[in-house]
């Protein structure tokens, strides 16, 4: 979107934030024109296209250039190639159809020594390009066959073989979730790239290269979403609600009585779900996955560190299993008390203003180090966990961790490397006193521009702040500026 705002602000294309197809009867005719003069009376067809989606963003005209006859505009690569794109789309919406004979060419093998049976190839022959004369990237995968005659001789040049087995749908990508939202008469929302990046950053999808994967997260929300709101997240209610909003926009529905109709059910549903347990379970574990306790079947479930099978009888059994099969076992107390909460403190008897407290009843709760399992396997803490976060850690690979560049903001720490949700990051050693972080490895340099610590960076920006509002941050558009 970047690229075609680029464009757009160039005066090389007109608006880009639109569904529509629409095209203005004087740059209908402009094309027209241009496609008679480059190619012929033969390839000219005017045509008028409608949107599949009734909910489309249709205030402006389609996508096209701003001025047809310009061929090439864009000022690199990426926006010349996305300008010959938009080029090559709109000049071929307005170009006579392509025609294609869909022929099957058998081959029969004579004079063998042994039987061998047909080959065939099924495919397409062009007839006359049209429109595929501009796109010629939009000829697909379709097979093209040569034009034979019957009985005419063919030779063999090479022969190879392979099995092909069936496989299962593609994940979705960006691009193809708009197109199922438009196939479902719902259309892409306005705020289809901040819910986008909403979902990714609360964990609920991974993006690798095109492809959205769900995470185990994002599977335990959708099942809570179907089992408890299916009827709110139905492709029915959210092309209902549209025609709704249609209808006051046209004054042919009340808008307070619409929205009292909707928020009612909806409140009351919402507060009824409150009550609901915490959503982990995620189905039944395999009938041979036994509970090492008492030897009932088992459920998955979803904790911090992933999925792991739990005892179906849970909390009167605490047995659990990881995928794998190997028992998890509670915590292990070392017998060693807290460094921070597990030594007993003499009280003076006295509050903060130096007057007598009142005496307490209640025995202070002392902490003892115990070993548990983690993530990123075993570590030993405190039992007061979450109350107390002491977590204790072998000076050895503590020392491998250290970065060797002084906290600047407490001034006694040390940048170390940390492990959390998102991977590695650096952050002070003497959290949770001072909670300074960064995403990357310090370099020891300081920004001259807000002095804050420089980190590494990418392969094209290899050092930048750590800072995300400093203008260093981005030091490759600083230079362009």
């Amino acid at each position: 979107m970047q690229v075609a705002q680029k464009l757009y602000e160039a005066g090389h294309i007109t608006y880009m934030r639109t569904d529509s197809v629409n095209l203005s009867k004087v740059a209908q005719e402009q094309i027209l024109k241009l496609v008679e003069k480059k190619y012929g009376p033969e390839y000219v067809q005017a045509q008028t296209y409608k949107s599949k989606s009734k909910n489309a963003q249709e205030a402006h005209e389609a996508i096209r250039p701003t001025h047809v006859e310009n061929l090439s505009e864009g000022a690199n690569d990426e926006q010349v190639k996305l300008y010959k794109l938009i080029w090559e789309r709109t000049v071929s919406s307005q170009m006579s159809d392509a025609k294609l004979l869909k022929t099957k060419v058998t081959g029969t093998v004579q004079n063998a020594d042994e039987l061998f049976p047909d080959f065939s190839a099924n495919g397409s022959r062009v007839l006359f390009l049209g429109w595929l004369k501009v796109d010629a990237d939009a000829r697909g995968e379709d097979v093209e066959l040569p034009e034979v005659k019957k009985g005419e001789k063919l030779f063999l040049i090479n022969l190879e073989s392979f099995g092909k087995e069936t496989q299962p749908p593609g994940r979705y990508s960006e691009a193809g979730l708009v197109k199922e939202l438009e196939s479902r008469d719902i259309g892409r929302p306005s705020t289809y790239a901040s819910i986008m990046r909403t979902i990714e950053e609360r964990g609920y999808v991974l993006k690798e290269g095109r492809t959205l994967f769900p995470t185990d997260t994002g599977e335990v929300v959708s099942d809570f979403l179907e089992q408890n709101f299916a009827e709110y997240i139905s492709d029915t209610f959210t092309a209902g609600m549209e025609d709704q909003l249609d209808e006051i926009s046209r004054g042919e529905r009340e808008y307070v009585k619409t929205l009292k109709d909707f928020y009612g059910p909806f409140s009351k549903d919402v507060k009824e779900k409150d009550k609901l347990a915490k959503a982990t379970n995620m189905g039944e574990a395999p009938a041979d996955m036994l509970c090492p306790i008492c030897k009932s079947s088992m459920i998955i479930k979803l904790a911090r560190n992933g999925k792991f099978y739990s005892c179906s009888k849970f909390p009167e059994c605490k047995g659990a299993r990881t995928l794998e099969g190997l028992e998890l076992e509670g915590p292990k107390d070392l017998g060693r008390p807290c460094p921070k909460c597990g030594i007993p403190v003499e009280d003076s008897g006295l509050d903060k203003n130096g007057k007598k407290k009142r005496k307490s009843t209640k025995v202070p709760e002392l902490g003892h180090l115990v070993l548990r399992q983690g993530k990123f396997g075993a570590f030993v803490s405190c039992s007061r966990y979450p109350k107390c976060k002491y977590i204790e850690e072998d000076e050895e690979e503590k020392k491998k961790k250290m970065s060797g560049v002084q906290c600047p903001t407490c001034k006694k720490g040390e940048m170390m490397e940390r492990r959390g949700r998102f991977g590695i990051f650096y952050s002070c050693s003497n959290y949770p006193d001072c909670k300074n972080a960064i995403k990357a490895k310090p370099t020891g340099n300081i920004c001259p521009m807000c002095n804050s610590l420089m980190m590494l960076g990418t392969k094209t920006i290899p050092e930048r702040c750590s800072n995300n509002k400093c203008p260093n941050h981005r030091p490759d558009k600083l230079e362009k500026k």
